[in-house]
Formats: C-alpha cells, structure tokens, sequence
C-alpha cells in the first residue's frame, strides 16, 4: 500500500518542470471555453478536470517550494518558542488584541466627539471595557508553563468572568439602544466587506483555538479564549446591524432579525461569564 502511494504522488504531484506547462494549458482551455461559449462541449468537461488536476499539481509544487523557508522560520528561537509555549503566543495574542482594541477605542472616542455620535461614543466605551479586561489578563499571564501558577489562574479566571458580566451590561445597554431606535452601524464605501472578513475570520479562529487547547488544562488560557470569542460574537453583532442598515429590508424584519442576535449574543457572552466564575471558584474551593 505504500509503495502504491508512493507511485501515485508522483502522479498526483508531479516536478515544477512539468506543473507549469499543465497550468499554462489548463488556463488556455479554461479561457477558450469561457469566451467562445463552450460550457457544453466535451472540450469544457476536459477543461475541468485538467484544470483540477493543474490545481492539486500546483498546490502540491507550491507546499515543496515552502518547505525549506518553513524549517528556516522553525529555527529561529522566537517562532519555535512561538509554536512550542502555549503561554508565550496567548501574551502576545492578547498584547496585539490590546493595541489594536486601545487604538480604535480611542478613534471611535474621537468620532464621538468630533461629531457628537451617540453610537461612536457607545463602541468607544466598550472596547475601552475590552481594553481592560485584556490588559488584566495580560498582567496575569505566566511568561512560560515553568512559571504556572494555578491557584492564581483561577483567581485571574474568576475576575475575567466578573469583568465580562459588566462588559456584557455594556453590551445589552448598546443593543437596547440600537433595537429601540432602529439604527445600525455604518461603514462608507466597500468597507463593510472588509468588516465582514475581519468578524468570520475571529470567528473562526476562536472556534479553532478552543478546539485546538481544549486539553490544555490553564485556567487563564480558557479566559483568553473566552474573551476572543466574545470579541468575535460583538463583530458578527455588529456586522449584522450594519449590513442591515446598508442593504434595507423591512423594518419589521430588520427588528426581528437585531433583536434575535442581540439577545442570542447577550445569552452567549453571559453563560460564559457565569461558567468562568462557577468553575474557578469550584476548584478554588477544591485546592
């Protein structure tokens, strides 16, 4: 079975030498097939599937190129430690998390008061709860699983709940608002599709990073983990309201559809405020 595999990768996989002739002449047959209107003929089927296996050729020449750069990353001492110490890449996850967060509090505080915006001035003061919350867990974090301390991290948990429970209030205070006078955020231009990336792309990868560390048994990781994943739900929020605002829709609908995320977010970030304080002062009482 494996001398078989190893024959088919070199099918499946073939040099660079004959990878880009295969994908010069599935462009062409792609092209031809577009512009002359031959989406039924034989030759558009033919198109596709060499077109598909110029694809996985492709990928496969591109991943042997990157091969060597990668062990040359891997050897510098900062992205192994980088890839290695679980608590070194949360500190700089949440120090990055904090500028970016400290930045646009502080734009949207501008904006405020630059255009005395209610709804400026209303992300201004959350992100600024956001900012804190992730400078606390920032100071609680160990350098590295040698300097652990787990009592304290359950007490840095604990506190991280208390203070997502007040940065929820915010966030119901701002949904209320937004339900009751029927009004959005909005992005100028083409921006929204950028905003649109940004919250799937959090989204994402919070999902990925509770599953990745689901074993890693830290309290203070779980908290990071908890307070990206409430980021990611207020951008989708967010994303949500504007899009409704930009694109119409009735108003009934647009109602219907806020109020629904706006209570699905408010319940979501509220469980896990409750689950961190509950868990960290079970095992509190346990050590």
């Amino acid at each position: 079975m494996k001398q078989l595999w190893e024959k088919g990768k070199k099918w499946l996989f073939p040099r660079w030498y004959l990878t880009l002739p295969l994908v010069l002449v599935s462009a062409c047959g792609l092209y031809l097939v577009f512009t002359r209107g031959l989406e039924e003929t034989p030759l558009a089927y033919v198109s596709y599937l060499l077109s598909a296996y110029a694809l996985t050729a492709a990928i496969g020449a591109l991943v042997r190129f990157c091969r060597p750069l990668w062990r040359r990353i891997c050897a510098v001492p900062l992205a192994a430690r980088w890839m290695s110490d679980d608590y070194f890449r949360v500190r700089v996850g949440l120090v990055c998390s904090f500028l970016i967060d400290l930045i646009y509090a502080g734009f949207r505080v501008v904006c405020a008061l630059v255009y005395a915006s209610f709804w400026d001035g209303a992300l201004g003061f959350y992100y600024a709860l956001l900012c804190a919350v992730r400078l606390y867990l920032l100071r609680r974090t160990p350098s590295s699983r040698e300097h652990a301390d787990y009592r304290r991290e359950l007490r840095a948990c604990r506190w991280a709940g208390v203070y997502l429970m007040v940065l929820n209030l915010a966030l119901l205070w701002i949904s209320v608002q937004i339900v009751q006078d029927g009004r959005g955020y909005h992005y100028p231009g083409t921006l929204i599709y950028a905003m649109a990336a940004y919250a799937f792309y959090g989204l994402t990868m919070a999902a990925i990073n509770a599953f990745k560390h689901r074993k890693f048994r830290s309290p203070v990781l779980t908290a990071a983990k908890a307070v990206t994943l409430t980021c990611a739900l207020v951008s989708i929020f967010s994303l949500e309201t504007a899009m409704l605002s930009q694109f119409g829709g009735e108003a009934r609908f647009q109602l219907l559809m806020t109020s629904a995320t706006a209570a699905a977010v408010c319940t979501i970030v509220l469980l896990t405020a409750v689950f961190l304080v509950v868990s960290a002062s079970r095992k509190l009482k346990e050590i």
